[in-house]
Formats: C-alpha cells, structure tokens, sequence
C-alpha cells in the first residue's frame, strides 16, 4: 500500500519534457505512417511474408519500443517507474519478437496473440492510470479502451480477419501511445513552468 502512496505524488518534474515530446511525436508519427500504410496498400510484402501486410513492420516497432521501455526502467531513480516501465517493456519485447519470427507462420494463430496483446495492453494502462493516480488520466484511459476495442475486433474477426486489418490496429495502438506521451509531456512542461513561478 505504501508503493501506492508513494508513487500518487508527482512532486519531482525533473523529466526533459522535449525528451518526451519528441519520443511521443516519433512514435504518433510512425504509428501514423503505418496507419496510412496499412489501409492504402493492404497487399504490401515485408520480410517476404505474404498476406501480412505490414504486420512484421509494426512488430519491429512494437520490439524497439520495448527494448527502450527495459531501458527506461533499468535507468529508472524511483522502483515505480521501474516496475512501471520493465512490465510494459517485456510485454512490448516479447510480443514484438513473437511477431516478428511468426510472420512466416499462420495468420490466425498470430493473430489471437495480437488480440490478446491489445486487451491486455489497454487493461494495464488503465488500471496503472488508475492506481497510481497517473496525470492526464482521461488520455491515457481513451488510448487504453481505444487498444481494448481493437483486441476485440481482432478476436471476433470484424470486419475482417486479412493481415492488413491486424496491422491497422497494431498501428493505431502504436499512435495513440505516441499521443498520449506528447499529452503528458506537455503536462509536465506545465508542471515544471508552475513550479519555477511560485
């Protein structure tokens, strides 16, 4: 319970809020990119897998941004941005690995993976928003229904179970973790300009 107490009070702004809002905008943009990517060429081939559209691209992403997640955790001052960041980090790794050495396997069995990925994904980011009284919590509560809806449209197929529609979740997923690190940087820069007035 203590952990919880702790971690509520956001009283260190020592964070680069451009580091952020840069991270945030590279992110949004490549989920963005990839967005585009998969609803105007659906039929695109990556790492010569046939029918996956550019599900082992998002893969690649998700992989990289989980290797930083680790990273970010092991340079971590506090242990609840530690356990915060190494969760999430393995989460993103392991699933972007999977990802990735199953683009030449079957689409279906990828594709409950990426499914539960999603519901899980969006499920901790709320419950983490929630419990440690995270900042900005009505974003970071949007982009995780956001995530929970798309798991379930993978699960049930709707409005289709191609490889193009997999990869347009994965990468709306991508986008919205973008913005929603741009939303909180901006919080902290406000933060941080109120700290210095007073």
């Amino acid at each position: 319970m203590k952990l919880f107490e702790n971690s509520s009070r956001f009283e260190r702004f020592n964070m680069n809020w451009l580091r952020l809002l840069g991270q945030g905008l590279a992110i949004f943009l490549m989920g963005l990119t990839l967005v585009i990517a998969s609803a105007l060429n659906p039929d695109a081939v990556i790492m010569s897998a046939r029918f996956f559209s550019w599900l082992p691209l998002c893969g690649i992403v998700i992989f990289a941004m989980g290797l930083l997640e680790c990273l970010d955790a092991f340079l971590a001052k506090e242990q609840r941005d530690f356990f915060q960041n190494l969760q999430v980090g393995v989460l993103d790794t392991v699933v972007g690995g999977l990802i990735i050495l199953g683009a030449a396997e079957s689409l279906a069995r990828l594709s409950l993976m990426i499914a539960a990925f999603l519901i899980v994904r969006g499920i901790v980011r709320i419950a983490l928003a929630c419990a440690l009284s995270l900042p900005q919590i009505i974003s970071t509560a949007v982009c995780g229904f956001i995530s929970i809806i798309t798991g379930f449209m993978v699960f049930l197929e709707w409005p289709t179970s191609a490889g193009w529609f997999i990869a347009l979740c994965l990468s709306i997923e991508i986008a919205f973790r973008g913005w929603a690190m741009m939303v909180f940087s901006i919080w902290v820069r406000k933060q941080q300009s109120s700290t210095v007035k007073t």
